[in-house]
């Protein structure tokens, strides 16, 4: 996942000297922002960069299904008060709905800018900032994601032993596999992303058949929110995997083999 961020303020506003303009995804003319009736533009603590780098850092990308490479613009139209405080958040096109919210909420606690000024006076100001989000096809199996060393892997709340009371209690034995007097392991590898959700698992190994692949998956796609790893300190998407163990009732055993 990659943010890109395009600085372009694209719609603004003033308190009785209040205008209006298009918005566009192209840079300003020249003498663009001439007519603004501000002297100085609201301007993030530290700068674009920082802006940047704010957004990067506290954004949460939520887990979608993608069958392609999508890259998803989100613009927000949002006042910077005449105090810095960011107030009247909102998405200009919905999208994905996950993903808008989580974008607002970057918004909704970002620290107060510097505000505009208007013959040397703060003045509140309405922008609108395109943040463009690069978001990966879930349905490669699995995804490619470069993982560096990381100083902490993914882990399951509670541990092992309540990972493999979650399986136990959510496996449901395919009738088929059953039938067949079919078992097996099953390895799942998956993402866990930034926010703990899991997502894009897929099984390795040689096909058993029999549903056993598919109830796999299933129960690795139903399980909660995991520890995410972390990286020096941050939390980012890490793969895993697990091993799904198809054990056939000691009964269903017998009779497969007295009917061998």
């Amino acid at each position: 996942m990659r943010i890109r961020l395009t600085i372009i303020f694209i719609l603004f506003s003033l308190p009785i000297l209040a205008q209006q303009r298009d918005s566009t995804f192209r840079e300003p003319d020249p003498g663009y922002y001439e007519d603004l009736q501000a002297d100085q533009l609201p301007v993030f603590p530290g700068g674009n960069n920082r802006l940047r780098n704010y957004i990067l850092s506290h954004l949460v990308i939520p887990y979608l299904r993608l069958e392609n490479d999508t890259t998803v613009i989100v613009t927000v139209d949002f006042t910077v008060e005449h105090t810095g405080e960011i107030t009247n958040t909102r998405v200009r096109t919905p999208g994905f709905r996950q993903l808008d919210k989580e974008v607002l909420n970057v918004f909704n606690q970002m620290p107060p800018w510097q505000p505009g000024y208007l013959d040397r006076k703060p003045v509140s100001l309405r922008l609108s900032l395109p943040v463009s989000i690069n978001l990966g096809n879930t349905k490669r199996k699995p995804y490619d994601v470069p993982v560096p060393e990381l100083s902490n892997l993914p882990q399951y709340r509670g541990g092992g032993q309540a990972l493999a009371w979650f399986i136990r209690k959510n496996l449901q034995y395919p009738p088929e596999a059953r039938k067949a007097g079919i078992g097996g392991a099953v390895t799942v590898e998956f993402l866990v992303m930034s926010n703990g959700t899991v997502g894009n698992a897929g099984t390795l190994g040689e096909v058993i058949g029999y549903g056993l692949e598919e109830e796999a998956v299933r129960i690795v796609e139903k399980m909660p929110r995991w520890i995410p790893a972390r990286l020096d300190g941050k939390a980012v998407t890490a793969k895993h995997k697990v091993v799904i163990r198809f054990e056939l009732p000691k009964t269903a055993s017998a009779q497969k083999e007295k009917t061998d």
